[in-house]
């Protein structure tokens, strides 16, 4: 099939890097070459579009996972790398993206139906791009003999992947509903305790280790019941894969909270809280999300910091998703609550009190100084008039009994705390 030689991509899409593990990136490369292996990247991620742009259209139930183009990238690789090496169907394997898509399509509920419908949808057009490239740089007499080859190459090779599909969609199924939620929290639990993950941890969590990784903790506002409770922590979890771009997540009930742990093949920018943030969520789920990391550090770091927002958001009622950059420094501070409470009142002294005229001086002051002592950002900030913002500016020096410009990273500190938590305001102190 000397015509693979000529595969090469053509630049056209916007594919940002391959989707498949790099170590059938490595083996394509050694087998096939680097452009053929460019080429395979370019064209599954744009079959991948096509086939879930075909499924929509129809109304079909198609593209679920997220993770369908590192399936069909995989599936290709290993299609070149048959026919390069004249391989036997009988020996054709699924490639591991092919197989974690289906074992996530488990855990996320997708029939096998809909599992194959897709495979199947994808076969179709990668044969039609190997057909085109055969039209295009096979002369006319060889063009027969050809096409014959690689459409029964092509027809096995999905046979052997199909069978290997259906018999780990069978496997994973029954796991999933055996052993498999206590086997999760078991190798987990050991990951984010400091052990090194055994070697079948990958298989059992379907997430890898080595990427990327973003780990969220979720708890109910109300102890009541809650109907459909499962249902919508799964669509929230897999809406936010979608919206983050993961390549998979998973599910764990973990010390009293839902884990949520997004993987991804590549690193994900820092702000992906926003995103996060953005995610329709139901009503009573009560979020707090760490950063992003990278590898077993930085899946560990993840966690202790969605631990440390998860502090603040208990205590604090002023919303419903806290990230470690917004709580992070709020979290060391409340660690003492009865030393917080002191803090509090003795830097703000004057300024202590709910009503709403000293709540709106609190405010204005804080926003001002978040604003580095800047009348005009704090006032666009508050959507007030500058002269009402240096008249409360003015009021908070006189009832503080202190220049504003005297020690403001600390009075900064304590009207943090005091907007997060207004109970310290009148909470007992160690020593009152």
């Amino acid at each position: 099939m000397q015509w693979m030689e000529s595969l090469r991509p053509t630049g056209d899409g916007a594919v940002d890097g391959p989707a498949s593990d790099p170590e059938i990136i490595a083996s394509a490369e050694t087998e096939i070459g680097a452009p053929a292996t460019a080429w395979a990247v370019e064209a599954a991620a744009e079959i991948v579009r096509q086939v879930d742009e075909d499924f929509r259209l129809a109304g079909t139930p198609g593209m679920m996972t997220g993770t369908e183009r590192e399936g069909c990238e995989a599936s290709l690789l290993t299609t070149l790398i048959g026919l390069h090496r004249g391989t036997a169907a009988a020996d054709i394997v699924a490639p591991r993206g092919a197989q974690e898509n289906v074992r996530l399509s488990v855990r996320q509920g997708v029939p096998i139906g809909s599992v194959l419908r897709t495979v199947w949808a994808c076969h179709t057009r990668v044969q039609d791009a190997l057909l085109a490239v055969i039209e295009h740089e096979v002369p006319a007499d060889r063009m027969v003999a050809e096409v014959r080859e690689l459409n029964a190459a092509l027809f096995s090779y999905v046979n052997s992947y199909v069978s290997d599909l259906m018999h780990g969609y069978e496997d994973e199924l029954s796991l999933w509903h055996g052993r498999l939620p206590a086997e999760r929290l078991r190798v987990l639990t050991a990951i984010l305790d400091g052990e090194e993950p055994g070697a079948d941890a990958e298989r059992i969590l379907g997430i890898r280790l080595g990427r990327h990784h973003l780990v969220a903790l979720a708890w109910p506002a109300t102890s009541g019941h809650i109907p459909d409770r499962e249902a919508a922590r799964q669509r929230f979890g897999t809406d936010a894969a979608q919206a983050l771009g993961a390549a998979g997540f998973l599910t764990v009930e973990y010390q009293g909270t839902t884990l949520f742990w997004w993987g991804f093949n590549t690193r994900p920018h820092p702000s992906v809280a926003n995103v996060l943030r953005a995610v329709p969520r139901a009503d009573w789920i009560h979020l707090a999300a760490g950063r992003p990391g990278s590898g077993l550090a930085g899946l560990r770091d993840s966690h202790f910091e969605a631990q440390q927002a998860a502090r603040v958001a208990r205590l604090s009622p002023r919303q419903k998703f806290w990230d470690y950059d917004d709580a992070g420094m709020l979290a060391l501070l409340i660690a003492d609550p009865q030393g917080a409470a002191r803090f509090v009142q003795v830097q703000l002294g004057g300024l202590l009190g709910t009503d709403q005229k000293l709540t709106d001086v609190r405010d204005t002051l804080r926003h001002f100084l978040l604003a580095g002592s800047s009348r005009l950002a704090a006032a666009q900030a508050l959507h007030l008039a500058t002269n009402t913002v240096a008249y409360r500016v003015k009021r908070a020096a006189e009832l503080l009994g202190r220049p504003i410009s005297e020690n403001p990273a600390v009075t900064l500190a304590a009207l943090e705390m005091a907007h997060a938590f207004p109970h310290l305001m009148d909470a007992p102190a160690l020593g009152q």
